[in-house]
């Protein structure tokens, strides 16, 4: 079959029905790339999710042993609770800023971290919240799609504990 056959195709084919089919090939790439792209970004997203998750409770384990602690001047200890606990949360995800955490005790909640006039007995709860505001970095550039999803969406987590 020479070039003549090539350009004929099969019988009853035209030549005009392949460049329909990369047409739709190109908006079926599009599509799937976008999928991809949003598939990727929210596994950014739950890896976020899951760092702040980390922080908060290993935030609220330190403040939970603070008592302890500062017996022992040992792990986070610092002379305030709110101190330890932010030691603790910045540590575990260094993208945390100060104001982003909050601290509470049952009767003072939330711990004023300025004063620091806290003063927990064991078995008291303690209840560590972290926010975090992620930036979407994908979704938020697109032009429909970013005017729906907010960016940067906060991911949050409370992490309570007793006093030990």
């Amino acid at each position: 079959m020479g070039t003549r056959g090539y350009m004929l195709g099969r019988k009853g084919t035209n030549i005009g029905q392949k460049g329909q089919a990369m047409v739709e090939t190109a908006l079926m790439i599009l599509v799937v790339l976008l999928l991809l792209m949003g598939i990727i970004e929210f596994g950014f997203l739950f890896f976020a999710y899951v760092r702040v998750s980390n922080a908060t409770r290993e935030g609220a384990r330190a403040g939970s042993l603070w008592l302890v602690d500062r017996k022992a001047d040992s792990g986070y200890y610092d002379p305030t609770l709110c101190g330890t606990v932010r030691t603790a949360v910045q540590s575990e995800f260094d993208e945390i800023e100060d104001g982003d955490i909050a601290v509470g005790v049952v009767g003072q909640d939330p711990v004023d971290c300025a004063a620091e006039s806290v003063s927990p007995e064991a078995g008291q709860p303690i209840t560590v919240t972290v926010t975090y505001d992620y930036e979407l970095p994908v979704i938020s550039s697109l032009p429909i799609i970013g005017n729906i999803i907010a960016s940067p969406y906060p991911v949050s987590r409370a992490v309570a504990m007793r006093f030990q």
